[in-house]
């Protein structure tokens, strides 16, 4: 019978039950990810399971959510998490190196493997060909002590792309056309494998973006074949050796089956509160915005800071505006020094931050509250003149704090 891939990585991993929808089985993992959010916790429970070693071809721990060195209680994690990656035999990546998922990918992703982290978004290495599934802190430990990963079998829904992506038209929009149709709640219970021609056009960091944003749908993998791109991909950062090809055999099926032809996309956003909400970037043409994100964890690549960069040469930002730059990674920051384009963004009013997970989770950021003002600015009428404002954006001074 012709195999998807999806198919071939689960029959290749399959150490208990029978892979029908909707049956347990049993996955042996090759690889897991864990970041300094949710690592302290499993390396607690490896002590408490007295592991001396793991037991997985490879895990790696990444300091990449709490960056912020507010008080004592990050660093000490840092280096207990340090440690104890040390004690275990994991990698560990220090506080800067960049969000874990799209490091993973340049420094460990390999087409073939299984992989899981304590991340959401640890699917967006399925880019390379490999089954990649968010979870808990208790299931990565549990795959660290050499146990299988146990899921509920799902549907594999293929995604055929073809026709070319138009001027403007990024993978974003390929990802946010599918939360369009089906929203937050169209992938669970699903691997989501996507195929056809149109993949010409997506590179293995345009993918990426794809399989990331695989979470918002809430799919319990996204899938794309090894192919040309994946090896690429490998063969930018040193690791051609490691490459595999793994596509999907000619007449393979789908237990859900969908299109989206590239040529009739156009830039899609989605509007607040939720990533489901999407509508045509043209239909909110004109309203404020008080904050831009550019990069952290959905838009990784070097690509999506630069275009931005070039953009804004010569120009400034919008009064009352923040844009905040958040690299992925140091290699990242480093092509942007290198490329000239983190001059033009510091020079048009960008704030830089650092390599990490930082605009993703809203960390390190302080943007006015345009949507909900402070509390001395509630009930103002809709259309009034607009008061002299404070240093702070409030309409009105806010009452002092009492003296101690």
């Amino acid at each position: 019978m012709p195999r998807n891939v999806a198919e071939k990585l689960i029959a290749d991993h399959l150490v208990e039950g029978g892979a029908d929808p909707g049956q347990e089985i049993g996955l042996r993992v090759d690889q897991t990810l864990t970041q300094d959010a949710t690592g302290t916790m499993v390396m607690l429970e490896l002590e408490a399971m007295g592991l001396d070693r793991i037991r997985t071809e490879l895990s790696v721990q990444y300091v990449d959510h709490n960056l912020l060195q507010t008080d004592w209680k990050n660093p000490d994690d840092h280096l207990f998490l340090e440690s104890a990656a040390r004690r275990f035999g994991l990698w560990f990546s220090k506080a800067g190196n960049g969000v874990s998922h799209p490091v993973h990918q340049a420094h460990f992703g390999r087409p073939g493997a299984v992989l899981i982290g304590s991340d959401s978004h640890t699917c967006a290495a399925g880019a390379l060909g490999m089954l990649v599934i968010g979870v808990g802190g208790l299931e990565i430990a549990m795959a660290m002590a050499g146990q299988p990963r146990y899921v509920t079998m799902p549907e594999i829904w293929g995604v055929e792309l073809t026709g070319e992506l138009p001027a403007w038209v990024s993978a974003k929009d390929v990802v946010l056309e599918m939360l369009r149709r089906h929203g937050v709640k169209g992938g669970v219970g699903r691997i989501i494998e996507y195929h056809g021609e149109g993949l010409a056009q997506l590179t293995a960091m345009d993918r990426h973006v794809i399989a990331n944003m695989g979470a918002e749908l809430g799919a319990t993998a996204t899938v794309f074949p090894a192919d040309d791109a994946a090896r690429d991909n490998l063969d930018s950062v040193g690791r051609a050796d490691e490459f595999t090809r793994i596509e999907a055999d000619e007449g393979a099926g789908y237990d859900r089956t969908e299109h989206i032809d590239l040529t009739a996309l156009e830039p899609l956003i989605a509007r607040p509160s939720s990533p489901g909400n999407v509508v045509p970037v043209a239909s909110v043409a004109g309203e404020e915005v008080s904050q831009v994100v550019v990069g952290s964890s959905a838009n990784p690549g070097l690509r999506d800071v630069a275009v931005v960069a070039e953009i804004l040469e010569g120009r400034q930002t919008a009064p009352g505006m923040s844009l905040d730059i958040n690299p992925t990674s140091r290699e990242v920051l480093a092509d942007l020094i290198t490329g000239c384009w983190l001059t033009s963004l510091v020079t048009a009013g960008a704030r830089i931050h650092q390599s990490g997970c930082m605009g993703c989770i809203g960390m390190g950021q302080a943007p006015r509250p345009a949507a909900t003002p402070c509390a001395p600015c509630r009930g103002t009428s809709p259309g009034a003149p607009a008061p002299r404002r404070t240093p702070c954006g409030c309409a009105r001074p806010r009452p002092r704090p009492p003296r101690r």
